[in-house]
């Protein structure tokens, strides 16, 4: 693998995640946005959290741009749903808000990541 597509796929991998687990949440809700629904803190932010995790762990250098990619997604299947462009600012704030956890997960497998190499 390149390393152009070695440094490519981790954000892609994180923001189709974030637009698979939206749309899916949405889908099988039947709600306009995930966020709309339980599923979405009950699983969806679960499952964002590991596949981060995971994506942090293997790539473990700004583990944080893997979740802004996920947040990115994430809007994405926003547009998707139908949403209005006007409240996209807000969604923005919304989406920072709500990939916190992703956050963690990223920095939690950085480090951990980090610390096995060292050992």
């Amino acid at each position: 693998m390149n390393d152009h597509t070695n440094r490519a796929l981790p954000f892609a991998v994180s923001a189709a995640a974030g637009l698979a687990v939206c749309l899916a949440i949405s889908l099988a809700t039947d709600r306009k946005e995930a966020w709309d629904s339980g599923v979405y803190f009950s699983v969806g932010i679960p499952v964002m959290c590991a596949v981060i995790f995971a994506i942090g762990y293997r790539f473990p250098h700004r583990p944080w741009r893997w979740a802004m990619s996920m947040a990115v997604g994430q809007t994405i299947a926003m547009l998707f749903a139908g949403n209005s462009l006007s409240l996209w600012p807000l969604s923005l704030v919304a989406m920072a808000v709500l990939s916190v956890p992703q956050f963690v997960a990223g920095l939690v497998a950085s480090k951990l990541a980090t610390r096995s190499v060292r050992a």
